[in-house]
């Protein structure tokens, strides 16, 4: 080995070293300052909890938790659209706790727009949201070497009676990894490229066009939630659950 190369070894290995050191800082650092702001929220003191969760968001770390607590410091200071938000933000990470489903409920019942969601897209975000994204995966998988095993069993297998009933078993297995693709595709393409976003001051004007000369069409108040479909300049289009659709300033609200 050339002094140059054991040179470029041990420089590496250094570098390495660093990285997962400030890693670990970093890390302690995040979890310090966490129990901290449990601590103030525990004492009621809410705006000094805010700042301390914030601290840990904008050193790029977030969990479910962070989210919730933040979403609870929100609520108990009276800023309900940034309590929706964290909670939606909870929710995406944890879909399934009781406690940040429940806080969710809870502070919309403060939202003064009431968006109705048509039953049929109602039903499908439910069906959609039924199984977590792994056990879709799993689910997916599982039905996929299902197939393959039935594929190659009525190849090698030739007597009638065992070729009827693999017939019968491959019919169900079919749906389900079409099912299983097909919503697993759908809820990758949402986590990627589908923008939800809550209002955040008290009130805002939705308009016709991206210009404050645009017609206006309807107001929304904070907590409002909304989808983005494309952006132009300093405005957004956005549809609502109940189909309405118009621009918004990028100001006015905050992506989940």
């Amino acid at each position: 080995m050339t002094k140059l190369s054991r040179n470029i070894i041990i420089f590496s290995i250094t570098i390495i070293l660093t990285l997962i050191a400030n890693f670990q800082a970093n890390a302690n650092h995040n979890q310090h300052v966490f129990e901290q702001a449990n601590e103030l929220y525990q004492q009621e003191k809410f705006g000094e909890a805010i700042t301390q969760y914030l601290e840990i968001i904008n050193n790029g770390y977030e969990n479910w938790q962070l989210y919730f607590n933040l979403g609870n410091s929100y609520y108990r200071t009276g800023q309900f659209g940034r309590s929706i938000l964290n909670f939606e933000r909870a929710y995406r990470l944890n879909p399934k706790n009781e406690d940040v489903v429940f806080n969710l409920h809870l502070v919309n019942t403060k939202v003064v727009d009431n968006i109705k969601t048509p039953p049929l897209t109602e039903f499908i975000n439910d069906v959609k949201n039924v199984l977590s994204k792994t056990a879709l995966i799993w689910l997916t998988i599982t039905a996929y070497l299902g197939l393959a095993a039935l594929i190659i069993l009525k190849m090698f297998l030739s007597k009638r009676r065992i070729q009827r009933l693999l017939q019968i078993i491959l019919i169900p297995v079919v749906i389900v990894l079409l099912l299983a693709t097909s919503i697993l595709i759908l809820r990758i393409n949402e986590n990627t490229s589908v923008k939800y976003a809550i209002v955040l001051t008290d009130k805002v004007d939705v308009l016709g066009e991206p210009s404050d000369s645009g017609t206006e069409l309807f107001s929304l108040h904070e907590g409002a939630k909304f989808k983005i479909e494309e952006y132009s300049g300093g405005w957004a289009k956005i549809r609502l659950s109940d189909g309405n659709v118009g621009w918004l300033k990028k100001d006015v609200f905050e992506i989940i």
